[in-house]
């Protein structure tokens, strides 16, 4: 939401650090599907959800300051802003303090992958920083 709303990449980070701070009692842990294709996934997942979708996603990027701020609009402006989305969450991911699970988001065995999954959350995450 931030990167939507053409935040610093400092305060972004500052707020990442201080909601894992928040967080911490809890013992949080996340599964971060990591997408090596940004541009190639979303015009996939246009594709498949048809017009209407695209309308609406198009629509409400168009919103967005971030878009505003560098003269984008439409497809070609969501494209330009999904790669930087893309790092900008792995860097965050890349700072997370607690059990993490990277999985592929388009994997080549989506079984294997519902396994891993199961298998890391039945360990309760046990592991720091999962491959």
């Amino acid at each position: 939401m931030l990167l939507q709303l053409d935040a610093p990449e400092t305060a972004i980070l500052e707020f990442w650090s201080e909601l894992q701070d928040v967080l911490a009692s809890g013992e949080p842990q996340l599964v971060y599907f990591e997408e090596s294709e940004p541009r190639q996934a979303l015009t996939d997942i246009i594709r498949t959800r048809g017009p209407a979708w695209e309308s609406y996603v198009v629509d409400a990027f168009n919103r967005y300051p971030w878009m505003k701020a560098r003269g984008l609009a439409g497809i070609g402006g969501i494209l330009e802003m999904i790669p930087d989305y893309s790092a900008l969450m792995d860097r965050l991911v890349g700072s997370w303090r607690f059990p993490l699970l990277r999985l592929a988001a388009r994997p080549q065995n989506y079984p294997e992958r519902t396994d891993a999954l199961i298998e890391w959350l039945a360990s309760k995450g046990s592991s720091p920083k999962s491959p």
